[in-house]
C-alpha cells in the first residue's frame, strides 16, 4: 500500500495548483443535502460517498472521458487523489464502485438534488455578477447516446432518432438526446437546462426551460431572450412578452411568411449575442466532457449533463467571489 498523505506535508499539498483549484470548486458546490442523502459506504469499506462524488467532479474538471481514465489519473497523480480525500492507493475506487455509485446518484430523488445544486449556483451567480441574466439566449445541442440505435434491442431505450443540419446544410441523423440550455450572453454561463430525447420539439422544451429559470430565481427578468429560427413562433414570442416582460430576439423562419420583418442594425447586433451560447456549448463539449456520454437512460444522462454545467458555474462563482469577474468567461477553458 502506498500512502499519499501525512501531516508533515499539509502546507505543501494545499499549495499545489491542482489541489487549490479542485478545493475551490468543491467549496463552491452546495452539495451537503445530496451528500447526506447518499451517505452510506458504496462498495467495500473506504469507498465513501464523499470520495466518489469528489472524484466524479474532478473527472469533469479534468475533462477525462471515462471512469477508467479517472482511475489511472488518481493512481498516477497523488495530488489529485489527495484533493479528493484519498490517502492511499488502496482507497481509489474501482470501476464497479463507480457503476454502483452512478446507479444510486441517478435515482429520481437524487437527480432532483443534483438539479437543486445548479439552481442554488444560479441564484448565487445572480447575486455575485452585475447584470447577470439581463440578456439571455436559448438553444439546444445534440448528444449521441452510448448505444447503437440500429441494433435491436437498443441498449438505451430512452434515446431516440433525430435529424440535424451539419455545417454544409445537409441533414444528418443521430441517435441520442438533446441538452436544452438557457444561458447569460454577457458571461456565457448556464442559467437553466433540460435534457430531452433527441426527437423532442425545441419549441415545447423552450417554454419548460424558461419556466425553470423563473422557478429557480424570481429575479429572472431578462430584457432580451434570443433564439435562432428553430424557435420562430408567434406563440413563443407572445409568451416571452406577456409572461416574462422581455423582448424576443428570434430569427424568423423563412417558411413563416406572415412573420417576416425587416432586420434593423440594432436587431442584428442583439441577435449576434446568440453566438455566446454556441461558444458555451463548445467549451462544455471540449473541456467539461459533455460529449463523453458513457451512461445509458435519461436519468443518468441528465446527471452527466448537469455535472458539466455545475462545474462551469462553480468555477465562475469562485472567480466572481475572488474579485476576478473579468476572468469569469475564461474559467471554463482552464484545465489542470
Amino acid at each position: 500500500m502506498t500512502t499519499y498523505y501525512n501531516n508533515e506535508n499539509t502546507g505543501f499539498v494545499k499549495s499545489v495548483p491542482v489541489v487549490k483549484q479542485l478545493n475551490a470548486i468543491f467549496r463552491a458546490i452546495p452539495d451537503n443535502d445530496l451528500i447526506a442523502a447518499l451517505k452510506a459506504p458504496t462498495g467495500r469499506p473506504g469507498y465513501t460517498v464523499v470520495v466518489l462524488w469528489k472524484t466524479y467532479i474532478a473527472m469533469v474538471v479534468l475533462g477525462l472521458p471515462t471512469f477508467a481514465s479517472l482511475i489511472r489519473t488518481l493512481q498516477n497523480n497523488p495530488f489529485i487523489a489527495i484533493a479528493c480525500g484519498i490517502t492511499s492507493d488502496d482507497d481509489i475506487p474501482t470501476k464497479f464502485a463507480y457503476s454502483r455509485f452512478m446507479r444510486k446518484l441517478s435515482h429520481p430523488k437524487h437527480v432532483v438534488m443534483v438539479k437543486n445544486i445548479m439552481r442554488s449556483l444560479t441564484r448565487s451567480l445572480y447575486n455575485a455578477l452585475p447584470d447577470f441574466g439581463r440578456s439571455v439566449a436559448i438553444d439546444s445541442t445534440d448528444l449521441k447516446a452510448w448505444s447503437n440505435g440500429a441494433k435491436k434491442p437498443v441498449a438505451d431505450p430512452d434515446a431516440t432518432w433525430a435529424a440535424k443540419l451539419d455545417t454544409s446544410g445537409k441533414k444528418k441523423f443521430y441517435f441520442g438526446y438533446k441538452l436544452h440550455l438557457l444561458a447569460d450572453t454577457r458571461y456565457e454561463l448556464p442559467i437553466a437546462a433540460s435534457v430531452a430525447t433527441g426527437s423532442a420539439n425545441d419549441m415545447r422544451i423552450a417554454s419548460r426551460v424558461l419556466s425553470e429559470a423563473r422557478f429557480t430565481n424570481s429575479k429572472f427578468h431578462p430584457k432580451y431572450i434570443i433564439g435562432d429560427a428553430g424557435y420562430s413562433s408567434d406563440k413563443l414570442r407572445r409568451l416571452i412578452r406577456r409572461q416574462y416582460r422581455a423582448e424576443p430576439i428570434i430569427k424568423v423562419n423563412r417558411a413563416h411568411k406572415k412573420a417576416l420583418f425587416t432586420e434593423t442594425e440594432e436587431w442584428k447586433a442583439l441577435y449576434n449575442r446568440r453566438t455566446s451560447i454556441e461558444r458555451l456549448f463548445g467549451r462544455l463539449k471540449c473541456y467539461r466532457r459533455l460529449n463523453n456520454v458513457t451512461v445509458r437512460r435519461k436519468h443518468k444522462v441528465t446527471v452527466h449533463c448537469f455535472l458539466s454545467l455545475i462545474v462551469v458555474q462553480a468555477q465562475a462563482l469562485h472567480s466572481a467571489t475572488s474579485n476576478k469577474i473579468s476572468s469569469v468567461r475564461q474559467c471554463v477553458y482552464a484545465t489542470i
